[in-house]
């Protein structure tokens, strides 16, 4: 993707963001409702790594001849946050394991599936589009070049920012599963374990990223 077009979106996904956000966090706070406080907060960890993804669209705009190393460290420092986040996720999730607590469903439903919404919209911003896939445009016969352009062509910044809305989507319908089991089947253990498997999902999709933008930024 283009870095202009990313710029433009990205933009917009941080304005909705914040507002959901704040949104969140002053009614967490009102309502004296922990899971409305904490979701707030986590998706502040997010406005931060599309921070980091504009941040890099306008220096990549203006160094054309340097846009893939520029996107490449897009990609990797988005990683290592979208890394942490998944950490903190499998820790409170292992944590709330041991030591359970009174859930509060009819808030912690609502949060999620508020969030699942956010979360589409932003996918629908970015335009849609899924770099989970490169799509090769090479002419060549020979599968080492393919391969080889298929690597360069990807655009790793606007990969780790949809990475990022993936991975909070992905926790919004795991959540809602779970939270729906847990509320009218008292299946509650299912809220940590299930946070435990998006949190591991989350760690390989982060690793995956790391991998591709070190191979960028060291030449390899």
């Amino acid at each position: 993707m283009d870095n202009k077009i990313l710029r433009k979106r990205t933009i917009a996904v941080i304005i909705v963001t914040v507002l959901m956000m704040v949104a969140e966090i002053y009614y967490g706070i009102t309502s004296h409702s922990m899971a409305l406080t904490a979701d707030g907060f986590h998706m502040g960890t997010h406005v931060l790594a599309f921070g980091i993804t504009l941040l890099v669209c306008f220096i990549a705009i203006k160094y054309k001849d340097k846009t893939e190393k520029l996107n490449a460290l897009g990609g990797y420092t988005s990683a290592i946050l979208l890394g942490f986040t998944s950490l903190g996720i499998i820790w409170e999730s292992v944590e709330r394991f041991f030591n359970p607590l009174s859930i509060g469903f009819s808030d912690a439903i609502l949060v999620a599936v508020l969030g699942l919404i956010v979360n589409l919209l932003c996918i629908f911003i970015m335009g849609g589009e899924n770099p989970l896939h490169n799509h090769n445009h090479s002419h060549c016969n020979c599968g080492h070049c393919e391969h080889h352009h298929d690597e360069h062509e990807e655009n790793l910044n606007y990969k780790a920012a949809y990475l990022h809305i993936v991975a909070d989507a992905m926790t919004s319908v795991l959540a809602i599963g779970a939270l729906l089991l847990g509320k009218y089947l008292g299946l509650t253990f299912l809220d940590p374990l299930i946070g435990i498997f998006g949190g591991f999902v989350i760690a390989k999709w982060s690793c995956d990223l790391l991998k591709s933008s070190s191979k960028i930024l060291l030449d390899f």
